[in-house]
């Protein structure tokens, strides 16, 4: 064997290997700094009408918007519907001024994912930490479409 053979098996058998050990419960977090102090924050993150005003996923495609329950916090719900995909988002809990949590169904329940958002004042600004997590797959090789899903969500 030459050594291209043996740098082609050795990758092989990383890639064979690789998904045993990743995450059955992939997450994607992110922190930004934004100006102002929470309670101006936390009205825009509270009320799912002006998600469309922030999202990068409302701007990436043309999406329409309906709203059901509460207009704000827990029990508020936002059903959008775009060419790729529809979905349904839940505030499923509310702490004024420093937390929301909701729950995210796309694709008639498909993908389930398990978000939230916490603010942390920082001076005149706030700290806004955002984590989302899903069940990954039982296959392990299946985990590879995760890794996708994680760079695909973890950018926007």
């Amino acid at each position: 064997m030459n050594k291209f053979h043996l740098r082609l098996l050795a990758g092989a058998a990383f890639l064979l290997a690789l998904p045993w050990f990743l995450s059955r419960r992939p997450r994607v977090a992110r922190r930004a700094i934004l100006p102002g102090r929470p309670a101006d924050v936390f009205p825009l993150l509270n009320d799912l009408r002006h998600w469309p005003r922030w999202t990068e996923w409302s701007r990436r495609d043309e999406m329409h918007f309906s709203y059901d329950g509460a207009p704000a916090g827990v029990g508020a719900v936002q059903q959008w519907s775009s060419r790729q995909m529809d979905g349904v988002l839940r505030i499923v809990q509310s702490v004024t001024d420093e937390r929301i949590a909701y729950e995210l169904d796309m694709a008639d329940g498909k993908y389930h994912l398990e978000g939230a958002l916490a603010l942390e004042p920082v001076g005149a600004s706030t700290r806004v930490t955002w984590i989302c997590k899903w069940r990954g797959n039982v296959n392990p090789y299946a985990r590879y479409i995760d890794l996708v899903f994680m760079w695909w969500i973890g950018r926007d």
